[in-house]
């Protein structure tokens, strides 16, 4: 097996044993590689002496180990937009019972950076690493309105779009002039789309050069809040990612 194949498989491995609720064995995770356990074996054991993943010893089934942690705690101590991003999206939390996430385009889909747990009824489902859709987020609908239309369109045509909730818009041309109207308020707002009655509402982090590098987000339930508005929260979110913008650089023109 070349390196860089090896490699891919590693971390396809390392992927499979991080979402999966309980240990696996090395058949198992060759089943859903569908390649041989052998090979398996050889690379599970290269993770386990470098620590990466850890085996029990009586079941001789594989977890995630905690080296990985060493791996996130570094980024997240250096990125400079999760440096900035953080203290804003805590402060939505604490002062307002607002979910908060920060996220950047990946591939076809958004990329959760930080997603902070505010005391609200809405329980995160989302953790740092894991991807979510363009079309039904607040997060992604921003995300799309930095593209210039036509890769916007690429993107939401690349592949089947899912009706996640009854209110989930799956029409590529709607999604598009929801996406026109998200440049022009610089905010998006998501209801239901991506769970049922969780309103979210996104707006973009720009950088200096006033390019969406990535998107703030906070999420509500509007019967358990109901000293919230859109309105207001729009401004809350707003308000904080043009602070995390300004902290990169991003200076607005202001005509005149």
């Amino acid at each position: 097996m070349a390196g860089s194949q090896s490699l891919e498989r590693g971390l396809e491995i390392l992927e499979i044993l991080d979402k999966s609720s309980t240990p696996l064995g090395v058949r198992e995770i060759a089943r859903r590689l569908e390649i041989s356990a052998t090979i398996v074996q050889r690379l599970v054991n290269s993770l386990s002496s470098l620590q990466y993943v850890v085996q029990d010893p009586e079941t001789k089934r594989y977890s995630i180990g905690y080296r990985v942690l060493g791996l996130g705690w570094t980024l997240m101590q250096k990125d400079p937009l999760i440096a900035a991003a953080q203290p804003h999206l805590e402060r939505l939390a604490s002062s307002h019972l607002l979910n908060g996430y920060l996220g950047r385009l990946h591939g076809n889909r958004a990329i959760y950076l930080l997603s902070l747990q505010s005391e609200g009824p809405i329980a995160i489902r989302s953790v740092p690493g894991s991807l979510t859709w363009l079309h039904s987020t607040a997060m992604g609908k921003v995300l799309l309105a930095g593209l210039h239309p036509d890769e916007a369109r690429r993107l939401l045509e690349s592949e089947p779009l899912p009706q996640i909730t009854p209110s989930t818009v799956t029409n590529v041309d709607t999604l598009l002039a929801q996406v026109k109207q998200i440049q022009l308020t610089g905010v998006a707002v998501a209801n239901g789309e991506n769970i049922a009655g969780v309103i979210s509402v996104g707006a973009p982090v720009r950088d200096n050069s006033g390019r969406t590098m990535a998107a703030m987000s906070a999420a509500y339930a509007a019967w358990s809040s109901p000293e919230l508005s859109v309105d207001r929260v729009s401004a809350l979110v707003a308000e904080s990612a043009a602070q995390v913008s300004r902290t990169l650089g991003y200076r607005p023109v202001i005509a005149g």
